[in-house]
């Protein structure tokens, strides 16, 4: 994912909207002298700060795991130690196919094994190796 392709009207009415809308009813009930027009600005301001919150909270991991994409997909990692080098703020664990999202038709052959990398603890990311650390197959599971 490039600067150039990214949708700049869903990232202004996703994340920066309300934000600035929380924040300006929050200051409006500070200076506003009635009392039900504080209320008011105060409640909808924190409900637009909630909405925000839970937004970048819901979205974050998947917008790392692109941001992550845009850094191993170009340099096709052909081994786990290449491709772990791309890799950031992950967890991980071994799965079978049947636990894939994208990699659940997949047959392991002897001596493979699939892990899942839950970037950002949240989106996974199936890999599947041979018995030697070699990429098989790659699923991107988040999407």
């Amino acid at each position: 994912m490039t600067i150039a392709s990214v949708n700049w009207l869903a990232v202004i009415l996703i994340f920066i909207a309300p934000l600035v809308l929380s924040g300006g009813l929050i200051i409006i009930a500070f200076r506003s002298h009635r009392k039900w027009a504080c209320w008011i600005a105060a409640t909808g301001g924190a409900i637009f700060l909630v909405v925000f919150l839970v937004v970048i909270a819901g979205s974050a991991p998947y917008f790392w795991a692109l941001h992550l994409e845009s850094k191993w997909f170009p340099a096709n990692p052909k081994t786990k130690v290449e491709l772990e080098s791309y890799l950031s703020l992950y967890s991980k664990r071994e799965i079978q196919p049947s636990e894939s999202g994208w990699g659940s038709n997949h047959h392991l052959q002897a001596g493979e094994r699939m892990t899942q990398y839950l970037l950002l603890w949240s989106a996974p990311l199936d890999v599947v190796y041979t018995s030697d650390d070699r990429v098989v197959a790659v699923y991107t599971s988040y999407e």
